[in-house]
């Protein structure tokens, strides 16, 4: 995610085991080794994932699968990250999710953008519908009949 030009957030686990890991190694690697529209090398600011959430069977038993939604599996993981936060006005809305990783991440966010007010909002309910803060955010195109 793009902070400003030449700059990058990129959500990251310090935990190997993850399968993450090697998921963001890999963006970082590429992202180190470009380039903006400048030629300049980009920075990139490691924002760190909560540890790994599942769906347990309770909560995917009280999702409506009708109309469009896709049913969900206990046990499938949540693609928890603080990265899908929303920029609003003069506000940095972020998805907490009660974990130890919460404060570290808020915290770096925060110094990416001093200019902001950082709102945290509990994000595991949002999660479990496919996505969080900036997946529910974005607009909605009027349909043609």
């Amino acid at each position: 995610c793009f902070v400003r030009p030449g700059e990058v957030a990129l959500a990251w686990t310090d935990d190997a085991a993850d399968p993450q890991y090697a998921r963001s190694a890999a963006a970082r690697e590429v992202l180190e080794s470009a380039t903006d529209a400048k030629g300049r090398s980009l920075k990139v600011h490691l924002v760190p994932l909560p540890k790994p959430m599942h769906a347990t069977e309770e909560e995917v038993s009280t999702i409506d699968v009708s109309g469009v939604a896709a049913p969900r599996e206990a046990g499938t993981r949540l693609a928890a990250s603080y990265i899908n936060f929303y920029l609003c006005n003069r506000g940095l809305i972020v998805p907490s999710f009660d974990d130890p990783a919460d404060q570290a991440a808020q915290q770096t966010l925060a110094a990416l953008f001093p200019d902001r007010e950082l709102v945290a909002v509990p994000g595991r309910e949002i999660l479990l519908g496919g996505g969080n803060i900036h997946c529910i955010t974005q607009q909605q195109p009027t349909g043609s009949e």
